[in-house]
């Protein structure tokens, strides 16, 4: 295309726009192009943000709803399963550190009088956010602790059982022949052989399923506050205070 012809496109197009622009001025037109295209998109826009500002609000209420109900949660069952250390923790320090090292300890070790037995009640559901975490086996270690605890538990009653029932019998009619003191082997006699190893086993069992319930409530306990804390940090999650017997008996006290 030659130069002069380029040179009248544009005049006529300048000529053309100036034209369609002054009618547009003179006829009062910008107004009703701002109400009928600009003023629509403007509410729409102010519609749109006020929705997504409400979404987002009631995402971060939800969130935050979520994250104190794992929080609260998690808590109950750290509180319960301390509820159960403490429980454990006074029978081992009341009927069997005294006589943890005896080798009778079957016939002096005294039966659980008046403790509640039963087992922990963990909520797992509640606990499922933990299947999230780094760690999602702790609620299966829980379950086993929980195991754990209930065959102790039933194991206690057995032998608490069996020493009112069978040894209490047994050292009165030891005591008719030959007074108040005797040495433990003529016990054992008046118990005979198959009641003196049911004792044993009984006595056995008690006192490693309560050492081995204890570790294994310390370690959970531990592990879900650890695992919640970290997956909601700035939450409060609650601890287990050591009994007075455990914090002195700790590495730094005397």
């Amino acid at each position: 295309m030659k130069a002069h012809t380029k040179i009248g496109l544009v005049a006529i197009s300048f000529i053309f726009g100036f034209s369609v622009g002054a009618r547009i001025v003179d006829m009062g037109s910008i107004t009703p192009l701002f109400d009928y295209f600009f003023t629509p998109l403007i509410t729409l826009a102010a519609a749109f943000s006020g929705a997504w500002y409400a979404f987002k609000l009631q995402n971060e209420k939800a969130r935050k709803d979520v994250e104190a109900r794992d929080v609260s949660a998690a808590n109950n069952a750290i509180f319960e399963l301390s509820r159960w250390y403490n429980k454990l923790h006074a029978f081992k320090t009341q009927f069997i550190d005294e006589h943890r090292a005896n080798l009778m300890r079957h016939l002096y070790i005294m039966p659980a009088a008046g403790m509640a037995f039963g087992k922990p009640e963990i909520d797992y559901e509640s606990l499922s956010f933990i299947f999230k975490s780094s760690d999602p086996n702790i609620l299966g270690t829980i379950s086993l602790a929980e195991q754990e605890i209930a065959s102790t538990m039933d194991v206690i009653l057995q032998r608490s059982k069996m020493h009112v029932e069978v040894l209490q019998p047994a050292v009165e009619q030891v005591e008719k022949r030959l007074g108040t003191s005797f040495p433990p082997s003529e016990l054992e006699k008046e118990l005979g052989g198959r009641n003196t190893q049911v004792l044993k086993m009984l006595t056995e069992y008690m006192v490693a399923g309560v050492d081995d319930s204890l570790a294994a409530l310390r370690q959970n306990i531990d592990k879900l506050k650890d695992k919640t804390q970290s997956m909601y940090p700035g939450h409060t999650i609650i601890g287990m205070i050591d009994p007075p017997s455990v914090s002195a008996a700790s590495p730094g006290h005397s």
